[in-house]
């Protein structure tokens, strides 16, 4: 069968689909449009186009025919990831399909939602690359750092199935176990993990840590403040290479200063979220940090903006201000004060609480940047327009399905702000 495919004018990475089912492609399709135009094909081409970076395979069961398709394919793209859709697993067939050169494979329907994820991830492996590390941060204080960092490392985890640890670096007296409601536990702190760093295995790791019910992970900072006279630098710097190690996605609830700890834990992060309210005082603090960060060598990409408690007015003055900073990436979360605050009140996360809100949205389009790096225009602003698409694909997208899925400065590196 001839086949034709589009691979003009458009930005988006190249895909292929191969496969009968039109509801699986569909919900596919929606899952990666942010990365990738895909298209359906029923077979493989004679001529493999050369702009392709992907493809997908279904198999049903028939292990034999899916096999020589991976393989006539792999064959004509030398080097393309090839991944598998199992709607059915099958032991002997996964085994084969990875001697053939298969990258990894996709539980359906159950991983749909999160193939970005574990596209990116299997990426970085194959890159020798650990875990992501991603630090929420601002200069000004009570911007809502972690009230945003706690809800969108829950959505991680659940992209991530439960591989991703929150760290309480917002010293002297952080507040995410406040948030998590865990308060009341016997918490593994950070100087009990100093203390058992060189005893690690990947066993002992997960036994160690405490476990919020949501499945997210959590290293808070120790009751006592005398401890924290152990912490330096270089010790966090270890803690976090440590981590990433074991664990997809690290996120890191920052102190709002440049002490040593707070500037080792941003020299190891892939991803800076700098917070921010819509006011002037709280964009010089930004402004500051930016230049701070390009002294530092800072990769400008690795940089994102967050305009907190943001409003659905448009500011022109504000957004002047937003222009100016250059951010390549903005996203505001509304003003949603009763949703944050009922959700602290009832000690549980947005996604439960608050699950259809247009603020939970948000976050969860925010960990989706800084997890897999696909981010959405639409919900970056105040308002959100579902796709009548889909909403037809509830099959796939249900709330069921996606918690299954789950989960030159000196020497010292100090600053003072100015």
């Amino acid at each position: 069968m001839a086949a034709t495919i589009n691979t003009h004018g458009l930005s988006l990475k190249q895909a292929l689909y191969f496969g009968e089912d039109n509801e699986l492609f569909d919900a596919v399709a929606l899952s990666v449009q942010s990365k990738y135009l895909l298209e359906n094909l029923s077979e493989v081409p004679h001529i493999w186009p050369d702009d392709i970076e992907l493809a997908l395979v279904e198999y049903k069961g028939d292990s034999e025919s899916t096999l020589k398709q991976i393989s006539d394919i792999l064959t004509l793209a030398k080097g393309i990831a090839v991944y598998v859709l199992l709607q059915q697993k099958d032991a002997d067939f996964i085994i084969q399909a990875n001697h053939q050169g298969v990258q990894g494979f996709v539980e359906c329907p159950a991983q749909v939602f999160n193939i970005l994820s574990i596209l990116h991830m299997q990426d970085r492996r194959r890159l020798g690359k650990n875990g992501n590390v991603s630090s929420v941060f601002s200069l000004k204080g009570g911007v809502g750092c972690t009230a945003l960092s706690t809800n969108i490392a829950a959505h991680i985890s659940d992209m991530t199935q439960g591989r991703t640890v929150l760290v309480d670096l917002n010293m002297p007296l952080g507040d995410t176990s406040l948030y998590l409601n865990m308060e009341s536990q016997r918490l593994y702190s950070l100087t009990d993990f100093v203390y058992n760093l060189n005893r690690f295995d990947e066993d002992l790791i997960y036994k160690s840590l405490s476990r919020h019910e949501s499945g997210l992970y959590l290293l808070p900072l120790p009751t006592d403040m005398n401890e924290l006279d152990h912490l330096s630098g270089d010790v966090i710097k270890t803690i976090i290479q440590t981590l990433r190690r074991y664990f997809d996605h690290v996120v890191i609830d920052c102190a709002s200063d440049l002490s040593d700890m707070t500037l080792s834990s941003l020299d190891e992060s892939d991803n800076i979220l700098m917070v921010s309210e819509p006011s002037l005082s709280s964009f010089r603090a930004v402004n500051t940090g930016l230049k701070l960060f390009q002294s530092l060598g800072y990769l400008k990409e690795s940089i994102k903006l967050v305009i907190n408690r943001s409003n659905c007015q448009k500011d022109e003055m504000i957004n002047d201000v937003i222009d100016a900073l250059e951010v390549d990436r903005v996203a505001h979360v509304s003003n949603d004060y009763v949703a944050f605050t009922e959700s602290l009140k009832e000690g549980c996360l947005l996604k439960k609480s608050q699950k259809n809100s247009v603020v939970n949205a948000q976050l969860l389009n925010i960990a989706n940047l800084l997890h897999t790096g696909s981010f959405d225009e639409n919900l970056a602003q105040c308002e959100i327009s579902p796709s009548s698409k889909a909403k037809g694909l509830r099959k796939w997208f249900s709330p069921k399905m996606k918690r299954d899925a789950s989960q030159s400065l000196p020497t010292g590196k100090t600053a003072a702000v100015v």
